[in-house]
């Protein structure tokens, strides 16, 4: 994926700060610029994304996601499953 076309609508986060999702299986976190440390509830994975990297909740539960330094990230839409118009 091309992270630059996301740039513009790009959350900010400074290192430290947490980014509360609820409901959000489905969707794709990308990781733009700088670290990131997912966590959801009640899982016991650690989930470390860098520039670049991407990830997609498959569970259901807040996710929180951390800054581990300066980072810069796009939330996308679950994609349209089969039979979808």
């Amino acid at each position: 994926m091309n992270t630059r076309d996301l740039t513009p609508a790009a959350t900010q986060l400074r290192k430290g700060d947490i980014l509360r999702l609820s409901g959000a299986r489905g969707r794709r976190i990308e990781a733009i610029h700088g670290g990131l440390w997912i966590t959801i509830d009640h899982d016991r994975r650690d989930i470390v994304l860098d520039s670049g990297e991407g990830f997609t909740i498959d569970q259901d539960g807040d996710t929180l996601v951390s800054a581990l330094d300066d980072a810069s990230l796009v939330v996308l839409a679950p994609e349209p499953g089969p039979g979808s118009h």
